[in-house]
């Protein structure tokens, strides 16, 4: 999107989609606001956006006219679709699962890493 949007601007626009997209039989599952970033090359003589990443289960029919409503919208710079098949999902849950593992595991290792600090201070 435009990044000379205001916050409050950025968060309307993300919820007009958001409902543009359950209005007509999909579900939102996640709205990932990337925030403000440099463009790889300039879009319409503009150096920077802000990334929005919508993921969404819907029918298919809705691609098309949420394609042409971003076309028309004057807001977005830039947009891609992707369709995910279920063998990415079910990846995509594999790699959440393991990171909370890992993330788990090093809030164990610093927890012993206290304890033995705790230990040697206590002697």
């Amino acid at each position: 999107m435009n990044s000379n949007l205001e916050d409050g601007q950025v968060e309307t626009v993300v919820a007009r989609y958001q409902e543009f997209i359950t209005k007509n039989g999909g579900e939102v599952t996640t709205a990932d606001r990337w925030g403000r970033r440099r463009l790889a090359y300039p879009i319409r003589k503009k150096n920077a956006g802000f990334y929005v990443q919508l993921l969404h289960k819907s029918p298919t029919d809705i691609v098309s006219k949420l394609e042409q409503t971003f076309k028309l919208d004057e807001e977005v710079i830039r947009h891609l679709t992707v369709a995910v098949d279920k063998n990415m999902l079910k990846a995509r849950a594999g790699i959440k699962k393991r990171r909370r593992q890992r993330v788990s595991k090093s809030d164990q290792a610093d927890l012993g890493t206290a304890m033995v600090e705790k230990e040697r201070e206590e002697r």
